[in-house]
């Protein structure tokens, strides 16, 4: 019985000092999770395929993108708020999951603010109002004429509820004074499947999800949300322009770790991702695809967070905007 207690104590030191030996390694010493929230091949996903290859070489460690998909952004999103805090799984989360889920989702299943420490905002870029070349217009003015000479026939998609495309969409019915149905899809690919086929009519969307397909001249794009026009898209006028007001939805993306990350980590993740973000392969791959590459501080982007948390709230309930 001695022994045994004995070899029983043996083993408990070398799991205690073995333990203490893991986490006293320097951040990172294994792989980093980026997880997206959308599915592959959306505007989220995009980004993330962006910057982890660059982030890899910096860190010294595989980083590797893993899509968890479904309701909005909130099921991937919960997943990482429930994660270890030691920054080897982070989100790349939007102005949906962090802005405006909180304002859509009566009992999200995470808090936007408290349950996540900011690591450093990513991309800022407007949307892009896209029409389907069955529907045959060419302008915003031809749009509206339409949805009003057919009240409920159109439809615009959506990349799913409670995403900035839905609110943007939501937003241009209300300023267009437009009666059109909203068909949400499970993601940007399959929204811009419906698109492509006529099944949709337009859609207000991220500029990754429609620009290969405006430049291919199999979608037409009308308007971007911004104040100014697109490096990308020059020939394409503003909504305010276009005699559309009020629509000031852009979307932007950033990175989090659950919160009580140490913030040694949190600064090691933040100067990677800047680093990413400033490398010419990386700034060409967002620039090309209408996205301005950002690169904020922990603190700055905290800030941030808040101030578009309490807007899209805001906004939302305002306007009434609700699940379907």
């Amino acid at each position: 019985m001695n022994h045994y207690r004995f070899v029983r104590s043996l083993v408990t030191l070398a799991l205690v000092f073995a333990s203490s030996w893991v986490n006293a390694q320097p951040f990172p010493s294994k792989a980093v999770t980026i997880v997206v929230p959308f599915p592959a091949g959306g505007a989220l996903d995009l980004v993330a395929r962006s910057i982890a290859e660059e982030m890899r070489g910096d860190l010294g460690q595989p980083v590797i993108v893993d899509n968890r998909p479904g309701a909005g952004g909130t099921l991937g999103s919960s997943m990482v708020a429930r994660t270890a805090a030691d920054g080897y799984t982070i989100l790349l989360g939007s102005v949906a999951t962090h802005a405006i889920a909180a304002g859509i989702y009566p009992k999200l299943p995470y808090d936007p603010l408290g349950d996540f420490a900011p690591i450093s905002q990513l991309t800022s870029s407007p949307l892009v109002l896209t029409s389907s070349l069955q529907l045959k217009v060419s302008s915003v003015a031809e749009l509206v004429t339409k949805a009003k000479s057919e009240p409920g026939k159109l439809n615009y998609a959506s990349t799913g509820n409670g995403t900035a495309v839905h609110i943007a969409g939501e937003a241009f019915r209300s300023a267009a004074g437009i009666e059109v149905l909203h068909v949400p899809y499970k993601g940007g690919p399959q929204a811009i499947t419906a698109l492509l086929s006529g099944e949709a009519n337009y859609i207000i969307a991220n500029p990754q999800l429609v620009m290969p397909h405006i430049r291919s001249a199999k979608l037409k794009a009308l308007a971007v949300t911004g104040d100014a026009r697109m490096d990308a898209l020059p020939d394409v006028p503003t909504l305010k322009e276009a005699g559309v007001l009020g629509v000031n939805v852009s979307t932007w993306f950033g990175l989090w770790a659950p919160k009580g990350t140490p913030a040694a980590t949190i600064e090691r993740l933040n100067a990677s991702a800047r680093k990413a973000l400033n490398s010419t392969e990386v700034k060409r791959k967002l620039q090309a695809q209408g996205d301005s590459p950002v690169g904020s501080t922990a603190s700055d982007f905290s800030a941030f967070v808040q101030a578009e948390h309490k807007y899209w709230v805001n906004f939302v309930q305002s306007a009434g905007i609700k699940l379907q």
